[in-house]
């Protein structure tokens, strides 16, 4: 079974209308992922979050059937829309430039090659949530960065409107921030956070992860060499690592189910 690592109740419960039996604490063993460099100097409160697997297996369904996910590779992508993922990806929390641990949101960058266009590109990916919600202690990043402190805030914002009840996004993400920001320097400063974690944390850092998440920007336009999809997701789950004899099974185990012979 998948390790969840990060599981937003709020959305399960106030966007997917779903309930869960009272339950005391974490139910099972809670597994730190291989691919995640667990740090000392991580400062973080462990996971408030209990929802169990089969919780997050019905809301999983549930998305699946109701809500009509697309995947992160489709184009347009609007704010509000469910997307699934399933890419190889860094965690890592951080807090405001200009404040001081503990780090208080949660981070996951990834990529995948886009092949609906002539000339090579990335469609890269940026989940951006609570570590409060967490199962799992990610790598500590620090500081997020010059001039994210409204990326910062917008962030934890949407999080306290889910805490609210209040489960839509503004078309304009710059409406629910204090100081209105131009479209432009919201994209320029989203490219620059994920180019720097990009950077520090490189394909051998990354595990596969996979889940379900709700968009909050898809810059896609001219100015940019690669596609940003921004999303804040529902439940991420990491994969274990693939061996050459489990890729084996599962080979024999698609011909015999399709009604091959070994």
């Amino acid at each position: 079974m998948p390790d969840l690592i990060y599981v937003s109740e709020r959305k399960i419960y106030g966007r997917l209308g779903m309930r869960a039996a009272a339950q005391r604490g974490i139910q099972g063993t809670i597994k730190i992922p291989q691919f995640a460099d667990v740090t000392s100097s991580a400062t973080w409160n462990d996971s408030e979050s209990s929802a169990s697997h089969a919780l997050v297996e019905k809301a999983r369904q549930k998305i699946e059937r109701e809500l009509f996910p697309v995947d992160l590779t489709e184009t347009n992508l609007l704010p509000n829309q469910w997307i699934r993922f399933d890419l190889a990806m860094a965690q890592v929390a951080v807090h405001e430039d200009s404040g001081r641990p503990p780090e208080d949101v949660a981070l996951f960058v990834g990529s995948v090659s886009d092949s609906s266009v002539e000339r090579a590109r990335d469609i890269r990916v940026l989940l951006c949530g609570s570590v409060r919600h967490l199962r799992t202690h990610a790598i500590s990043g620090g500081r997020m960065g010059s001039d994210t402190t409204w990326l910062h805030d917008m962030i934890l914002e949407v999080e306290d409107r889910e805490e609210s009840g209040v489960n839509v996004i503004p078309e304009f993400l710059g409406e629910i921030l204090p100081i209105r920001k131009s479209q432009r320097l919201m994209e320029s400063t989203v490219q620059g956070l994920y180019g720097w974690l990009d950077r520090r944390y490189p394909l051998s850092t990354r595990g596969r992860l996979r889940g379900h998440a709700v968009v909050l920007m898809d810059i896609d336009d001219s100015s940019w060499v690669d596609r940003l999809v921004v999303a804040t997701p529902l439940y991420v789950e990491a994969l274990p690592k693939e061996t050459s004899d489990s890729r084996s099974r599962r080979s024999i185990w698609n011909r015999n189910s399709g009604g091959g012979t070994l």
